[in-house]
């Protein structure tokens, strides 16, 4: 089965859902052959990365000329990554594909791009476009925003499309597990975020598998992905010279300008500060919490012991009358 994971806008989440994806099938021994279409190939880095540090359940990749179509008919299960940059491959890959997968972030701009696109689709295959599946992807952790369900609501009233409930949430473990070469449930395979991929996963191939132990993230992977970047950035701008190459800090100002996985490109450390004080203060709730308790069970107790010690002396008194 050949899935297309696509939409118009950029942003939102294409290539990590992909690689992800991927991890999860061969972990299923399916042997899924990966095409990259895009031209920014985040995909092609992460998974060199993989190869590099010899991780398990190695994926199959091909990027840069579209494939022959004989080689994809071979293949059980084939995920093609495809932007928008490169627009004849893109309409190529939608042609073929047996199915369409859409991750839409909850956002009125994400909803009437998904419109657009399916019209697109529409258009290009001349009526005869494959089955798409939208989901909603990058979901608001907290359930009481209600934007992941109203985004939700507008695409299920969108004609030729089928929405399924099962959401990944925007979590920070999806950033750094792909900047380490990793699927989220290899990284961390307890996770809320690993339950919502597995979920996900599921729903689209129909097959369960149960997680291995956690990964323990090195500083070699960090110093390879650091190197990819550079390297990248070397073949963009024709330079091969140490003294024309980008650091770290340079490829962040590229991701501005290149929405696309710009978030999920190469992720920094977690943002622990609003939610490290909340835990603290969390901590110290708790604890007056549980002195109020314990003081009011003394005082209960002694209220107990009160009353029984009143009820015997009227029982005594009413056996002495």
């Amino acid at each position: 089965m050949i899935t297309v994971i696509a939409n118009l806008k950029g942003g939102t989440g294409k290539s990590t859902v992909t690689f992800n994806l991927a991890v999860w099938l061969s972990s299923l021994c399916k042997e899924p052959l990966v095409v990259v279409l895009d031209p920014q190939r985040t995909l092609s880095d992460v998974v060199a990365l993989r190869a590099e540090e010899n991780v398990a359940n190695p994926i199959e990749i091909l990027s840069g000329a579209f494939p022959d179509a004989a080689l994809l008919e071979e293949a059980v299960e084939v995920l093609i990554d495809v932007g928008t940059a490169d627009l004849d491959a893109f309409r190529r890959a939608l042609v073929i594909a047996d199915r369409v997968l859409i991750p839409v972030t909850p956002s009125q701009a994400d909803i009437w791009s998904t419109q657009r696109f399916v019209q697109f689709l529409y258009k290009i295959t001349e009526g005869d476009a494959p089955e798409s599946i939208a989901f909603i992807n990058r979901a608001d952790v907290n359930r009481t925003i209600p934007a992941s369900d109203e985004a939700a609501a507008a695409l299920t009233s969108l004609p030729g499309i089928r929405l399924i409930s099962h959401r990944v949430s925007d979590r920070p473990v999806f950033r750094d597990s792909f900047s380490e070469g990793l699927a989220v449930f290899e990284l961390e395979p307890r996770s809320k975020a690993a339950a919502e991929f597995s979920a996900l996963a599921t729903a689209l191939f129909g097959a369960k598998r149960s997680f291995g132990r956690r990964r323990p993230r090195t500083a070699r992977a960090r110093a390879a992905a650091a190197a990819m970047q550079r390297q990248a950035l070397a073949e963009l701008y024709g330079n091969s010279s140490d003294e024309g190459r980008a650091g770290v800090s340079d490829f962040a100002g590229m991701d501005e300008q290149a929405p696309d996985e710009a978030p999920q490109h190469w992720a920094g450390e977690r943002d622990k500060g609003a939610k490290g004080k909340k835990h603290k203060g969390g901590k110290k709730h708790l604890k007056q919490h549980k002195a109020k308790q314990k003081g009011a069970g003394k005082k209960g107790k002694k209220a107990k012991e009160g009353k029984k010690a009143k009820k015997a002396k009227k029982h005594k008194k009413g056996k002495r009358g």
